[in-house]
């Protein structure tokens, strides 16, 4: 609440100074409560998506655990830096951090394999993550709700299927083109469970495709 109050008055002091009327500034606080509503409901989901991973971090000793904190945020500052040009969201939920990468900025439509540009930003991750050797990561593949088209249809049974071979699909190029050790890599195909957005609309679903890289530091 601290932090939307600041964030809050910061926009509402802007917009005076703009000269923004009232119903500007009622209008631009409601657009940024409701984004606030939204970042809050989208972290409580990742808590819950990782539950038994954090569960695992809090088993470890005050030391370790604070010891992790501050490698997971070197890490998700490392990664930031690599990857704003291509405004990829990365988010630290305490001892993990939660990179977003939208399916368009991995695969071509209806492909599953990797643009250059996908490549790029899979050897800007895969450089992070060797920077930290004692951190591994998973690879997730996440699909809209809709069922497959003809031309997935072909090829591929189900949103199932299609995304957990996305994910394997970037563990792969990790693991044989970027030298990634294999035990440090794992995937998992989640299809349309774990929705971000809503999948009722077009916009919705273009977020809800997607690969998710989770990088955790496991218990030894």
């Amino acid at each position: 609440m601290y932090s939307y109050r600041i964030t809050l008055l910061a926009l509402t002091m802007a917009l005076l100074l703009g000269g923004c009327s009232t119903k500007e500034l009622k209008e631009a606080n409601e657009a940024l409560k409701l984004e606030l509503q939204q970042e809050e409901a989208y972290q409580q989901q990742l808590r819950k998506d990782y539950d038994e991973q954090l569960e695992s971090q809090q088993r470890l000793s005050d030391r370790e655990q604070k010891r992790a904190r501050s490698e997971i945020e070197a890490l998700r500052l490392d990664l930031d830096e690599a990857l704003r040009k291509n405004n990829i969201k990365v988010q630290q939920i305490e001892n993990l951090t939660v990179i977003e990468l939208g399916q368009t900025a991995l695969f071509p439509s209806a492909q599953v394999d990797l643009t250059t540009e996908g490549k790029a930003v899979v050897e800007e991750i895969a450089a992070a993550l060797n920077r930290y050797p004692d951190y591994s990561i998973r690879i997730e593949g996440h699909s809209d709700s809709l069922p497959l088209n003809q031309e997935l249809k072909y090829r591929y049974t189900s949103n199932w299927e299609l995304s957990a071979i996305r994910a394997a699909t970037v563990a792969k190029y990790m693991i044989y083109a970027l030298e990634v050790p294999r035990e440090r890599v794992s995937i998992a195909g989640y299809s349309d469970t774990r929705p971000i957005a809503d999948n009722q609309t077009p916009e919705g679903r273009a977020e809800n495709r997607r690969i998710r890289a989770v990088i955790f530091k496991p218990r030894p």
